[in-house]
C-alpha cells in the first residue's frame, strides 16, 4: 500500500504570507494548488511525498519568516489541545502584571532573569517572586484580570475548533489558578492547571504557596 499523501501547511505573521512565497514551496515539491486556511497567513497544499530538498526548502522559507511543516493527510484531527496561558493564551504574564500592580514589578523581573539565566530553579524562582506578594489585597488579581489581562487573537477560535471536533482542551501555567480559571472560562477551555495562591483574610499568604500538580 502506497504511503498517505502529506499536506504541507504554511503559516506567517497576518499579511506576510504571499502567493509568490507559497509557489516558491510549492514548485520543487511538486505539490497540488494551494487553498488558503486563512488569507496572508495559512495555506495549505498537498505532496505525494516528502521531497528530497524538504530541509533547504523548509529553511529558506523561515529565513522569510514562513513556518512550513509536513503532516499526515490522514489522522490530522487531534484529540487533546494543551495550551499554556502566558505570553500564549493571553499577550501578558500574569506574575509580572501582579507584581507591577503591587509595586514590586523591578524586583520580580530581576528573580526572573537570575531563573533565566540558571542561578535559580523554577520552583525557587516562583517562590522568591510569590514571596514578595506576601499579604496583598486578593482585589488587586480582579483588577490585574480586567485592566491588563488581554487574550491573544485567534486564540478563542482555536479552542471552539478543537472542541467542535471532539478534543479535550486544558489550560496550563506556571502561574496560578487565580488566573488561569478566568481566561480557562473565558476561552472555553475545558480544565486548567496550574499553582494555587492561598488567600486568608482578604489577602495573598504567598509563604505557604501550595503547588497543585496535574497528573
Amino acid at each position: 500500500m502506497p504511503p498517505a499523501p502529506l499536506i504541507a501547511v504554511l503559516t506567517a505573521r497576518p499579511g506576510d504570507l504571499t502567493r509568490d512565497l507559497i509557489e516558491v514551496a510549492r514548485g520543487p515539491m511538486g505539490g497540488a494548488a494551494f487553498e488558503w486556511l486563512s488569507g496572508g497567513e495559512a495555506a495549505e497544499f498537498a505532496v505525494p511525498e516528502r521531497p528530497v530538498a524538504w530541509d533547504e526548502i523548509r529553511a529558506g522559507l523561515d529565513a522569510q519568516g514562513v513556518d512550513a511543516n509536513l503532516v499526515a493527510a490522514q489522522g490530522r484531527a487531534k484529540r487533546l489541545l494543551i495550551a499554556d496561558m502566558d505570553s500564549t493564551m493571553i499577550a501578558q504574564e500574569c506574575i509580572d502584571e501582579l507584581a507591577d500592580a503591587a509595586g514590586v514589578g523591578a524586583r520580580v523581573a530581576e528573580i526572573t532573569a537570575r531563573a533565566m539565566d540558571g542561578a535559580l530553579d523554577f520552583e525557587g524562582a516562583l517562590r522568591e517572586r510569590v514571596a514578595l506578594l506576601d499579604g496583598l489585597d486578593e482585589s488587586v488579581i480582579a483588577e490585574v484580570l480586567a485592566r491588563r489581562i488581554t487574550d491573544m487573537p485567534g486564540g478563542a477560535v482555536l479552542v471552539a475548533t478543537m472542541k467542535a471536533d471532539g478534543a479535550h482542551t486544558a489550560l496550563v501555567s506556571g502561574g496560578f489558578t487565580a488566573f488561569t480559571g478566568p481566561v480557562a472560562a473565558a476561552l472555553g477551555f475545558d480544565e486548567d492547571r496550574a499553582n494555587v495562591l492561598l488567600i486568608e483574610a482578604g489577602a495573598l499568604v504567598s509563604l505557604r504557596l501550595r503547588l497543585r500538580l496535574a497528573h
